[in-house]
């Protein structure tokens, strides 16, 4: 037997009340299973609805406070903290030329050797040339002299040249200013590392001098640093009427101590019409005049030229087994101030 569903008495029996309730059935349904995920989900992300402390009858969904909320899948990660790397060391800066001194001098002329090779509108460069008083031949080889890092090199070296008609067996180099600048009185400074040390600098034999220009009689000796037991830890200071010798010189030690081969030092003379005095790193070390130099007017007052140049061999010696080749006298800057 077939059954036939109960339906109220106050129900519309027609076609459209039919359709009504069977709407209304399938809504109920519809309702009923959207609240069926929240029926023993477990509470790490669930929601709790809470009252709203301004709106006492109404619900806001807030995270569970025993577990935060999950981070959202579209937030920007945190970019990680840039590491800190330490800097480093700046590198040694040459330091920068004063344009005159407290004393009055002002800077006229300066070589700082920061090219890429020597500058040859400031020097010349002696090429060939033997001559009597040493053992080596001046050429104008880059093996012998060469500028790098900010500094000039004159290097000495064992090795067969031949130069003036003859063949010697060391090279050396010699720079002058002949013909390209002099100077009336001024202060002459180097600053320069020998290349002598004990036991192995015998013959070896750098210098820092002036020369007239006129070729005639005179020198002034800003330094000379003979090598050999005997000279290697001292400056010698000197000035020349001629080559006879008529001549004024002195060893001078260093004012700080240790000797010109243990690094760099600095070495000047201050030339004016009335006196010469020279100077190791700052110190005053020797003074010349007319009251101790009878020659001082017949010389001392006309124009000079540099010259730089490293020797091997002639008076104090000459280089034996036992010298060192090859042999650097390097020089860090040549300055000429006048007043």
């Amino acid at each position: 037997m077939q059954h036939r569903a109960y339906v109220p008495a106050h129900a519309s029996r027609s076609r459209w009340g039919r359709a009504l309730a069977i709407l209304g059935a399938a809504a109920a349904v519809v309702l009923t299973a959207s609240m069926l995920p929240l029926i023993g989900r477990d509470r790490s992300d669930a929601t709790i609805l809470r009252p709203v402390a301004d709106h006492p009858g109404a619900v806001t969904s807030l995270p569970e406070p025993s577990a935060p909320a999950p981070a959202s899948s579209s937030a920007k990660p945190k970019r990680a903290a840039p590491k800190r790397t330490a800097k480093a060391p700046a590198k040694p800066v040459k330091q920068q030329v004063k344009a005159a001194t407290d004393d009055g001098w002002r800077l006229v002329w300066a070589d700082e050797f920061s090219a890429a090779e020597l500058d040859r509108s400031k020097w010349n460069l002696r090429n060939g040339e033997g001559r009597d008083i040493d053992k080596g031949c001046n050429v104008s080889s880059s093996a012998n002299t060469f500028v790098s890092g900010g500094k000039l090199t004159l290097r000495a070296l064992r090795r067969s040249a031949t130069c003036s008609s003859q063949t010697r067996q060391f090279t050396q180099s010699y720079l002058d200013t002949i013909g390209r600048h002099t100077w009336t009185y001024g202060r002459f400074e180097m600053r320069a590392r020998s290349p002598n040390k004990p036991g192995s600098s015998k013959g070896l034999w750098p210098a820092f001098w002036l020369r007239p220009a006129d070729g005639g009689n005179g020198e002034i000796d800003v330094t000379e640093l003979p090598g050999g037991d005997d000279w290697y830890a001292k400056s010698t200071a000197a000035i020349f009427y001629d080559y006879s010798p008529v001549k004024q010189d002195t060893r001078i030690a260093l004012p700080g101590g240790g000797y010109p081969g243990d690094g760099f030092h600095t070495y000047a003379t201050e030339w004016t019409a009335d006196s010469l005095t020279w100077f190791i790193d700052g110190e005053k070390v020797w003074t010349r005049d007319r009251s101790t130099t009878p020659f001082f007017d017949k010389v001392f007052l006309k124009p000079y030229d540099i010259r730089l140049n490293f020797q091997v061999g002639g008076w104090l010696g000459d280089p034996d087994a036992s010298t060192a080749f090859p042999a650097d006298f390097v020089v860090d800057y040549v300055r000429v101030y006048q007043r």
